[in-house]
């Protein structure tokens, strides 16, 4: 059985920190923003606002991040709450609820920003290459190999037209931490077929998947579209069909896992012979790779300073704050 543990819903990328919790899709009757530097409190928060959902037997989703849960949100509940320090959000749409009270912490908080603009500049360095090697890819694909297996893959799920159209719903399953590229294979454990694409990057398999994903929509199945952190506007990287117990999974050179039981292929049957530029290439990997150690590093002193605001002594009764919450939450 699929949860909703097995995602991620926000990451850094090229642009920033991208948060999923504050797409409309998960829009309620109530929207709150909490901003407050200490993770450690957020977390507490968000524990005893789960804590309170299970006793009243209220489904909800954890909008899962790296660091622990970056919000909640229940339909049944009617309300919507994210971790609004540092993510952007529609101030039109969500109501703040701040619980800084402190003082001493502006130089933390501007190194942390330091180190996050750091991150994200090598992030979109690293973009930029990923892009120039999905480039010299493209000329070499065989479009009508492409159309041929994908359409061959859609009619071995079994899918049958519902006449309707199906609804996407987008995910990562892929963070990038300072511990290096996270990957989250847990959805897939679901599927009981699985197709995985090796292709090293991306530019082979992302026509694939869009094609499928597409197939999948029109016939009216729901799509979870799992997106790429380097390339979220690239649309889904890896795509889960709930209904069909289907998967396809793509192996890169920065995120690759060993899904069992699976069937593989290979991006190089649909390249055309000789289209290749090996030396280009190999650069190109080195390059990404040295780039992508400096992200990891800068997330290490986003760690540390998270870490060090966790240490600043509380002035505020916080116990009395979380049950304020809890009141706009369940009372109001």
């Amino acid at each position: 059985m699929m949860t909703a543990d097995c995602f991620y819903y926000g990451t850094y990328t090229p642009k920033g920190y991208l948060s999923l919790a504050t797409k409309t899709c998960f829009s309620s009757g109530k929207n709150y923003a909490v901003k407050e530097y200490r993770p450690s409190v957020k977390q507490k928060l968000f524990d005893e606002i789960k804590k309170e959902l299970r006793c009243r037997e209220y489904d909800f989703t954890d909008f899962r991040t790296d660091c622990g849960s970056g919000g909640i949100y229940s339909k049944r509940a009617d309300f919507r709450i994210i971790d609004g320090t540092y993510c952007d959000f529609d101030k039109n749409v969500f109501e703040e609820i701040c619980f800084d009270d402190f003082d001493g912490s502006d130089e933390l908080i501007e190194k942390r920003k330091a180190a996050v603009q750091r991150a994200v500049r090598f992030l979109a360095a690293c973009k930029c290459i990923n892009n120039d090697m999905s480039r010299l890819d493209v000329p070499g694909i065989d479009i009508a190999k492409i159309n041929r297996y994908s359409s061959r893959l859609w009619s071995q799920t079994g899918g049958k037209l519902k006449g309707n159209v199906g609804t996407e719903h987008k995910r990562f399953i892929t963070c990038i931490t300072s511990d290096g590229i996270e990957v989250n294979t847990r959805a897939f454990d679901a599927c009981e077929r699985v197709t995985v694409i090796s292709d090293r990057t991306g530019a082979c398999a992302r026509l694939v998947t869009d094609r499928v994903r597409r197939y999948a929509l029109s016939a009216g199945y729901d799509v979870i579209s799992c997106l790429c952190p380097m390339n979220v506007e690239g649309g889904a990287e890896h795509i889960i069909i709930p209904d069909l117990h289907y998967g396809i999974f793509v192996n890169k050179y920065y995120h690759k896992a060993d899904i069992q039981p699976c069937r593989k292929t290979f991006a190089g049957r649909f390249m055309v012979d000789g289209a290749e530029n090996k030396n280009r290439m190999d650069f190109s990997f080195k390059a990404y790779k040295r780039l992508m150690q400096e992200v990891f590093s800068s997330l290490e002193t986003v760690e540390y300073c998270d870490s060090e605001l966790d240490k600043i002594p509380i002035k505020q009764n916080k116990g009395e704050m979380t049950g304020k919450v809890l009141q706009k939450l369940f009372l109001t």
